[in-house]
């Protein structure tokens, strides 16, 4: 092999290896971007639930409605605003669930799953933003919304050394 064909060679790889290792490197920084940025939305809707009590408020509810005799139950509500982008960062990323790890995608999914049927019980539409004289709508919302937090407990143990 003669020195012009040993440049020429290194001449196309070198360029390659870079644009490559460039490649690869920006793939790492996008998944990274998505799980940080996704679990972060997680987190601060747990915690958003959290300072707003929506959990005790929904167990104490139904435990209201069950001290009352089923004749004289008046009708009990809850109606929450929530933007339709509350999600926003999950929305925008359900084709790059596959970034995250299995735990965490399964995790992430149910999270929202839980949330989403919560959300829908509490706007407009919902049977607790309309009131229902029913204890057990209540309890049925508030242990929905303890296995979004669960999930979401759990998501933050997993990441709390990210």
């Amino acid at each position: 092999m003669e020195i012009g064909e040993i440049i020429s060679t290194v001449g196309l790889l070198v360029p390659a290896t870079v644009a490559a290792g460039g490649w690869l490197w920006q793939r790492w920084q996008e998944r990274t971007s998505v799980r940080v940025a996704i679990v972060a939305e997680v987190l601060a809707l747990r915690k958003i639930a959290e300072e707003r009590n929506y959990l005790s408020g929904l167990f104490e509810m139904a435990e209201a409605l069950r001290g009352i005799p089923e004749e004289q139950r008046p009708p009990a509500s809850l109606q929450v605003r929530i933007p339709e982008h509350y999600c926003r960062v999950y929305l925008a990323n359900l084709g790059k669930l596959g970034y995250l790890s299995p735990e965490d995608a399964q995790l992430v999914v149910s999270f929202y799953q839980y949330i989403d049927s919560v959300v829908q019980d509490v706007t407009a539409g919902g049977i607790l933003y309309e009131g229902t004289n029913d204890p057990d709508a209540f309890s049925e919302a508030a242990n929905i919304l303890k296995f979004a937090l669960d999930a979401s407990k759990k998501l933050a143990d997993r990441h709390a050394k990210c």
